[in-house]
């Protein structure tokens, strides 16, 4: 709006002339904008909705368990109305009240920052083209930093676009879902909020050879899990600690005061185990202790298996039991239900979701460990679910002490020659053979990767697109502001021997200090950026490595140096189409 007062200033002069007053300058300007408003903003709606309605469904598509939709809700516009409404009307008062102090005669007179007054410094060297268009981007400051700053923020918002995209590690993305090229398990194991591992999920030995039979299979190994009821031994406060996050204070003295305790006063809980053999162990992060004695078949040792958080920083308050602890598990082999309120053994047959009950182990064994390590466990290779605390052992020793020897996990790495033989073949046996059973593999988790990028960079696109849009109309309005203000100056000068092609190559400049500029204020603030930037994204993603990149700046750079050379002669193209003698008296009658 100031650039098209300033375009206007003239006619608003003569307005005055006739005893407008400077109220109704302002009033004038105002409904112009609310004009352009009523225009542009249902027009703005339409697109908007128009744009979101496909973009929506391409970003969701990248995100598992989303759903696409767009909504109409009047709020959404209504609120986009009301807050483009109330921009325009801020944007307008400034204009509106340079309008209004103009006076008619400066109005008629005025060119670029002729009401401007600054020092000049006397030197002894001549004045070039160069000098000149410098000097012509100095006569309204304020308009050639808005117009500088418009450009420059379409490359920023794109050069962050790319660098957040260019941090994408898809290393730590895919070594957060995967522990080796693929892992095999029921399907039901692969879905968020699916069945607890139980014996049916088992996955069967003649799946594992079929698996083998393909060939190309480097190394690979079992994750036992457990199917049959096992339980540890914890103190009451570590107890209410650990079940806190689910349950609150009321409920929690209710668990504890049906738990069974032993004489010590510890109370049983419910333990998770892995076995887990050579291939499964290497894959572990140890924390603390040495993995070798759960290598040993028929040892009695274990690990302790500590959470971790996106970062794989382990939280070392998850885990009772420590380096060199004593851990009782309980392997129950018969439960007996009975009444809380009276004691009284319910019969076996007895339907218990008809009666109130709790359990209590009448026949177990009880096999003391040692701990040998602390560790943490890949999300693949977990049980994916979380309320217990969690042991591994020796897929011997867990297969001899539990009595049983579901499969949970296989997991296996091939050679790059076969790795896209398996692929074809999970992929075909889990689809048609039997989809009861799935698998994950870095390949998939690489496409999932690459598609969560490219959102990113469709979304970061377009906003850049859009802002570089609004940046490039106000370049070209400026440029046309600039030209129209000074007619009679540049026919004054054209009158006492600067040729047009003196003036054009003066334009050019100009365009080239904008554009240049631009770029130079778009280095700067996104260098200045950087390290408040990495910290942020390093924040708000876990698989972000930050890698400052300035390729889109330079990339943008000649585009920019384009739009400066062609802009200015395309205007001047037009505005010259009058001779100099026209154009003189054409300003002096007051445009």
């Amino acid at each position: 709006f100031q650039i098209s007062v300033t375009n206007d200033i003239r006619f608003y002069g003569l307005l005055k002339t006739i005893g407008t007053t400077p109220r109704q300058l302002r009033r004038i300007i105002r409904q112009q904008a609310l004009t352009l408003s009523l225009a542009g903003i249902p027009l703005g709606l339409v697109l908007g909705w128009l744009i979101g309605g496909q973009l929506t469904p391409a970003i969701v598509s990248q995100l598992n368990g989303v759903v696409p939709m767009t909504s109409v809700s009047p709020v959404i516009f209504i609120g986009a109305a009301l807050f483009s409404l109330v921009t325009v009307l801020l944007s307008c008062r400034k204009p509106g009240r340079i309008a209004g102090k103009v006076s008619p005669i400066e109005a008629v007179r005025y060119t670029e920052g002729s009401g401007i007054k600054r020092k000049t410094k006397k030197g002894r060297r001549g004045v070039s083209l160069l000098s000149m268009a410098w000097a012509n981007l100095g006569r309204s400051r304020g308009k050639t930093a808005v117009t500088i700053t418009s450009l420059a923020l379409a490359v920023v918002l794109l050069n962050v676009t790319a660098t957040f995209a260019n941090s994408f590690d898809m290393d730590k993305y895919i070594a957060s879902f995967t522990a080796s090229d693929f892992i095999v398990a029921d399907a039901g194991q692969f879905q968020t909020g699916g069945d607890f591992f139980n014996g049916e999920m088992a996955l069967p030995q003649t799946l594992v050879d079929e698996i083998n039979a393909q060939g190309g299979i480097m190394e690979g190994g079992k994750i036992y899990g457990k199917t049959s009821p096992v339980e540890e031994f914890v103190t009451e406060e570590y107890y209410r600690a650990s079940k806190g996050w689910w349950y609150d204070a009321e409920q929690l003295d209710g668990m504890v005061h049906f738990k069974e305790r032993t004489e010590d006063g510890l109370l049983a809980d419910v333990a998770q185990l892995y076995g887990m053999g050579d291939f499964a162990l290497d894959h572990l992060t140890v924390l603390e202790g040495d993995l070798n004695k759960l290598r040993e078949d028929g040892g009695r040792y274990v690990a302790a298996v500590y959470s971790d958080n996106d970062y794989g920083e382990a939280e070392m308050n998850s885990h009772w039991a420590k380096l060199g602890s004593t851990v009782t598990l309980r392997y129950v082999e018969e439960y007996e239900y009975y009444d809380p309120d009276t004691g009284e053994v319910y019969p076996e047959d007895l339907d218990l979701s008809q009666v109130n009950w709790v359990a209590r182990a009448v026949k177990y064994r009880d096999v003391e460990y040692e701990v040998a390590a602390l560790v943490t466990v890949p999300s693949a290779l977990s049980y994916r679910y979380y309320g217990a605390d969690e042991f591994i052992m020796n897929d011997q020793t867990f297969i001899q002490d539990t009595g049983t020897d579901s499969v949970m996990y296989y997991a296996f790495d091939t050679t790059d020659e076969a790795n896209g033989a398996m692929e074809k073949f999970l992929a075909d046996y889990t689809e048609n053979v039997n989809p009861q059973f799935d698998y994950e593999s870095k390949a998939t988790y690489a496409a999932e990767f690459e598609s969560f990028r490219s959102m990113f960079l469709l979304l970061g696109g377009v906003l850049s697109l859009i802002v570089g849009l609004v940046g490039g109309l106000n370049f070209f309005n400026a440029i046309l502001t600039g030209i129209i203000t000074r007619k009679r100056e540049f026919a004054v000068l054209q009158s006492i021997g600067m040729t047009g092609r003196q003036l054009k190559t003066t334009l050019v400049y100009e365009g080239l200090l904008y554009a240049l500029g631009a770029v130079a204020a778009a280095l700067v603030l996104t260098v200045g950026l950087s390290p408040l930037l990495g910290k942020a994204l390093g924040s708000m993603f876990w698989f972000l490595t930050y890698r400052f990149t300035a390729v889109p700046i330079l990339l943008v750079a000649p585009a920019f140096a384009l739009l400066g050379v062609l802009v200015p002669l395309g205007v001047y193209r037009s505005a010259a189409r009058r001779t100099v003698v026209e154009r003189l008296r054409e300003a002096e009658q007051g445009g």
